[in-house]
């Protein structure tokens, strides 16, 4: 039996667990179904599990070493590890929730008018990432945050519209503001993941508005048909989205990418880019860092938190700071041809910095930081600000298990950062409009998203956690 076959029940196994937990809390309407952990766990499914079984089917793509069979038992026992550390702690750390009840309170107002001003604001400083002065540090802030800065402005205009239904300027705005964003998204770069996140915004706007407390079968149809619609653009998006890298074009500018943003409605039946979303090589990657890792390469402990806690420091001034993992993979497996950095998957990072116990580490870091977001969606979940942010991080929260985990926490990081300095001046502006309640009493202890069928926000009381936010003057 070949030596990767191991990894066909492991991954299916692995599959079947993540989808139920997903989905089983859901359909019995125990749980909600927008959140930071379930992203999270899809993209689990994809780029471990889905991956995996591409590993197993056909081992020779991508295949830059010769793995052993304890290469493939490392990569499950590795997978269900990490997994097992996450949804344990999600589960029973009650530390996020405390902090979610006392933590990003305090909100701009969140009015028609003052939220289709903060659309233009933010949609100003999208643009302006893409004009940053070429000063060291400056620049790569403001392109950082202009790129994050890509997505919210989709979310908020949507907000706004959703609250004033017939109002033409913003339904106008709304379209306008949405093709934009996809333009600038293209102009961004060949990744998927800012793409994914424009597309992403409306429908985490409207759960959390609205489909969240209708029933299973409402927001799968619904639910169902939006995220079809938006599967298919990132599939046509796929197929085009190194335009700049086939000779079809020289740069990626405005003109180039509106070129390629008119190109995509003719491809989002075109399965070509199909093969390269699903699992992305990651298994592959993983078992390589595997395989050096636990053998001839010296293992680097808390690597990516080291990355993480020194990324902010520009380049200019410390030239030997720290590299992600998957810049130095490729060079430390002697890859040849290839000039990308590679997604070396949760499990290569968990071998590359010691083995199990650092994705036991890992597990409950992510938990915690998911738990977190979460419980903050639950106590504010008409709040356009907090999903504007997530849509922002969505698409890095997919990918986390891909990783560069260093990398894609700097963007999720960033996605946060961009919006708290972007309220702050909404805050300078336009006032304090939206304060939300401390939540963190005993009585709260138990609050653990598992409360979805709540009663509409007009009607909730205290306990659903359905808070209408009130104005400071209140």
């Amino acid at each position: 039996m070949a030596p990767e076959t191991i990894l066909i029940p492991g991954c299916w196994g692995l599959i079947i667990v993540l989808g139920l937990v997903v989905l089983v809390p859901f359909l019995r309407g125990t749980s909600d179904l927008v959140t930071a952990k379930n992203v999270f766990l899809l993209g689990g499914i994809n780029y471990v599990g889905i991956a995996g079984l591409k590993a197993a089917y056909s081992p020779q793509i991508f295949r830059i070493l010769e793995f052993e069979r304890r290469d493939y038992q490392y990569f499950v026992a590795g997978a269900f590890t990490f997994f097992a550390a996450f949804l344990l702690a999600y589960a029973v750390i009650k530390l996020p929730r405390k902090l979610a009840g006392r933590t990003l309170r305090k909100w701009p107002a969140a009015t028609p008018g003052v939220l289709y001003f903060m659309t233009l604001g933010a949609v100003t400083l999208s643009v302006l990432g893409f004009l940053a002065p070429n000063i060291q540090g400056l620049a790569q802030f403001l392109f950082q945050v202009g790129n994050k800065a890509i997505i919210i402005p989709v979310a908020l205009v949507f907000a706004a519209w959703f609250q004033s239904k017939k109002n033409l300027i913003l339904v106008a705005t709304l379209a306008g503001v949405l093709l934009l964003s996809m333009m600038l998204s293209i102009l961004s770069g060949g990744g998927r993941r800012t793409m994914l996140g424009v597309l992403m915004a409306i429908p985490i706007c409207w759960y959390w508005f609205s489909l969240r407390y209708k029933n299973w079968l409402t927001n799968t149809v619904l639910l169902g048909a939006v995220f079809a619609v938006s599967f298919a653009v990132l599939l046509g998006y796929s197929a085009i989205r190194h335009f700049d890298r086939r000779g079809e074009m020289q740069e990626r500018n405005v003109g180039n990418a509106m070129e390629a943003l008119s190109k995509l409605p003719s491809l989002v039946f075109d399965t070509s880019g199909l093969d390269s979303m699903l699992g992305q090589n990651a298994a592959q990657t993983s078992l390589t860092a595997i395989h050096l890792y636990t053998t001839d390469h010296e293992t680097e402990p808390f690597h990516s938190v080291i990355f993480v806690a020194t990324n902010w420091i520009p380049r200019a001034f410390w030239p030997d700071k720290p590299l992600g993992l998957g810049y130095t993979l490729p060079k430390t497996a002697r890859a040849k041809g290839t000039r990308a950095t590679w997604g070396p998957g949760i499990v290569g990072h968990g071998y590359h910095e010691g083995g199990l116990h650092m994705l036991v580490f890992y597990g409950v870091v992510m938990a915690l930081c998911l738990r977190y977001w979460d419980e903050l969606l639950v106590r504010q979940p008409r709040n356009a600000y907090l999903l504007a942010c997530f849509a922002a991080m969505s698409g890095h929260l997919f990918g986390w298990c891909r990783g560069d985990i260093g990398t894609f926490t700097m963007q999720i990081v960033g996605a946060l950062v961009a919006m708290l300095l972007f309220c702050w001046a909404g805050r300078l502006i336009f006032g304090t409009g939206l304060v939300y309640p401390i939540t963190s009493g005993p009585e709260y202890v138990n609050t653990n998203l598992f409360a979805l069928r709540r009663r509409k926000p007009d009607t909730a009381s205290p306990t659903d956690f359905q808070f209408r936010p009130r104005r400071v003057s209140d």
